[in-house]
């Protein structure tokens, strides 16, 4: 039987560069996508079985300033 290739290759230039704040933020930080956060955490911090992360949520970081001029400042954590 003659197996199908499923995945498809992509040119380097046409990934997101994860060393940008947003593009990171797209991958790992939105509720969307919370499942490969999960399994990204697991990994690098070697968790299994019991000790797994199962659940995270998130929290908007985002903080506008006092005045309509403040500058606007994001906390990541």
């Amino acid at each position: 039987m003659r197996r199908i290739k499923l995945l498809k290759t992509i040119e380097l230039d046409q990934l997101m560069d994860l060393k940008i704040d947003f593009s990171f933020k797209q991958l790992f930080g939105i509720e969307k996508s919370k499942h490969i956060t999960i399994v990204f955490l697991n990994a690098i911090l070697q968790r299994t079985g019991r000790d797994r992360i199962k659940d995270i949520s998130f929290n908007n970081i985002e903080a506008g300033g006092e005045y309509e001029d403040d500058k606007q400042s994001r906390l990541d954590l």
